[in-house]
């Protein structure tokens, strides 16, 4: 939630969740495990099965790679399509071993890679490599931190990528 949706929830009076979610979890920093993704792949499935297809998608890295490869980490029971772009916001490549896989191939779904320099949660060279794992990826980098920007520069970038594939 950013300020303004929060400054007008306070306003109205009503309260604010504080409960922060997330597609997984780190378990251990050193060496890099992470926990839920497999819950959130599922849960991914269901919502390309059920509502999709897509076009293009978030939490992309990991999902364009499983759906461009075919990897065993989706199942042989997703039929849906390799995404036709992807956006990703302060992205970065899992470390962890059970997920590096899907890494190994270029992937080649049009991407679009959003970081900012003053990030200190996804350091820009994380996202630097996730960017260079696409086979041709655009990227909008801005003076900021971890967060989404609603630049009017920002929004063009992002209208101009999507645009392309609305054609």
């Amino acid at each position: 939630m950013d300020n303004m949706a929060r400054a007008a929830a306070a306003k109205s009076g009503k309260t604010i969740s504080r409960e922060f979610k997330g597609w997984y979890a780190l378990k251990s920093a050193s060496p890099e495990v992470v926990f839920g993704l497999e819950e959130s792949i599922v849960f991914l499935k269901t919502v390309l099965a059920e509502q999709g297809p897509f076009d293009g998608g978030l939490m992309a890295a990991v999902m364009c790679s499983l759906l461009e490869h075919r990897y065993v980490g989706l199942g042989d029971d997703c039929m849906h399509p390799p995404l036709r772009f992807a956006v990703l916001a302060s992205g970065y490549k899992l470390k962890d071993s059970r997920w590096t896989y899907v890494y190994k191939r270029p992937i080649c779904t049009p991407s679009l890679h959003i970081y900012g320099v003053l990030d200190c949660v996804v350091g820009i060279s994380r996202s630097m490599e996730l960017r260079d794992s696409f086979v041709q990826p655009s990227d909008h980098c801005y003076v900021g931190a971890h967060y989404v920007p609603k630049t009017q520069e920002a929004l063009d970038s992002l209208c101009e990528f999507v645009e392309q594939f609305t054609k």
